[in-house]
């Protein structure tokens, strides 16, 4: 019976829980926000590859 009281009372692995749920959360935002500014950001560096000029030697 106290191994199980001790086992309900635990708390080890809550941290790796709210990690988890953290690191799931940012993931979401960042997905959200690449398909939301995915277009503007695809032309934003388009149109700095294109100022980008190299000298060939």
């Amino acid at each position: 019976m106290q191994r199980i009281s001790h086992f309900i009372h635990d708390e080890d692995g809550q941290d790796v829980v709210e990690y988890g749920l953290l690191i799931a959360t940012i993931a979401i935002v960042v997905l959200i926000g690449v398909g939301f500014f995915g277009q503007q950001i695809n032309a934003w560096f388009l149109n700095l590859a294109a100022k980008i000029t190299t000298v060939g030697t």
